[in-house]
């Protein structure tokens, strides 16, 4: 692929890695654990991955950003760890290209597995960092990222990042846990613990979606995007994942993606925003 010039090197596993690969430092510790987590093995990926994302929302969700995507577009997924928003893409857009970044590299050969005949011809997967992409300006035509900058302490730079590499008119969207009022006071009330902003455990940083960060994205954006909410039944916070894989709930869930009704049950927040010509 040409974004990968003599900078760049790829390994037995089809990962690449530019040669000045730079990590942040601020997340050693989170890189480490999450390293360790990659490490099992998995028999079925879709059924692991419904207990902690909803497939047909996110599906639907990937369904409709790639009519954003123009003919021959390339799209930079930040964060992108196992691939799967991707395994569709050979019969919904054989036309366009993604590379998927992951600072966690044994993430990306589990996306091997996922994707399959799909690596190296529509997908490609990089070992990186979102606050230091080795890309020039103006490369990509999406940017596509899931509950990955809430875990970014210097968000800030992972947005001027964003801006940096995407095209005139390029398409930008970030999801990220919501701060959802109503289950918030559920959680309080059966005595539990509810995360909005810093570290957990002192090993990984969490920022729920906040206005904060809404204002940074619009003053480097140079105007206003617009918000969306998905996962409206699916809570594993509650224990309640049924509606994360394929079938009627998970259907129904989908359907109620982007209603402001679910701005205070929501589990997903996300915010969409072009970049000016």
């Amino acid at each position: 692929m040409e974004l990968f010039n003599t900078e760049f090197v790829q390994d037995n596993n089809h990962i690449f890695q530019a040669k000045n690969l730079v990590i942040n430092p601020e997340q050693e510790t989170e890189i480490k654990l999450r390293e360790e987590v990659a490490e099992r093995s998995y028999d079925d990926y879709l059924k692991e991955l419904s207990h902690h994302h909803s497939i047909p929302v996110m599906d639907v969700e990937v369904e409709n950003f790639l009519k954003l995507i123009p003919q021959n577009g390339t799209i930079i997924d930040v964060g992108g760890c196992w691939g799967w928003h991707w395994r569709k893409i050979g019969e919904q857009r054989p036309d366009v290209k993604v590379i998927i970044v992951d600072f966690v590299k044994t993430n990306l050969i589990h996306a091997v597995n996922v994707l399959g005949d799909l690596i190296n011809k529509q997908i490609f997967l990089l070992h990186g960092d979102a606050t230091s992409l080795p890309f020039e300006d103006h490369s990509f035509d999406g940017y596509w990222s899931v509950q990955t900058l809430q875990h970014i302490p210097n968000f800030e730079d992972s947005i001027d990042e964003a801006y940096r590499v995407l095209k005139p008119n390029g398409q930008f969207v970030n999801y990220s846990l919501n701060n959802q009022s109503l289950i918030k006071l559920i959680m309080k009330t059966l005595g539990k613990k509810y995360h909005e902003v810093g570290y957990v455990d002192n090993v990984f940083y969490l920022e729920r979606f906040s206005k904060k960060q809404i204002d940074y994205i619009e003053k480097v954006f140079k105007g206003a995007g617009q918000k969306r909410y998905s996962e409206i039944l699916f809570k594993p916070s509650l224990k309640f994942t049924v509606p994360g894989s394929h079938g009627f709930l998970g259907m129904i869930d989908s359907k109620l993606s982007g209603s402001l009704l679910g701005s205070s049950v929501a589990r997903q927040k996300s915010f969409h925003i072009q970049k000016k010509s």
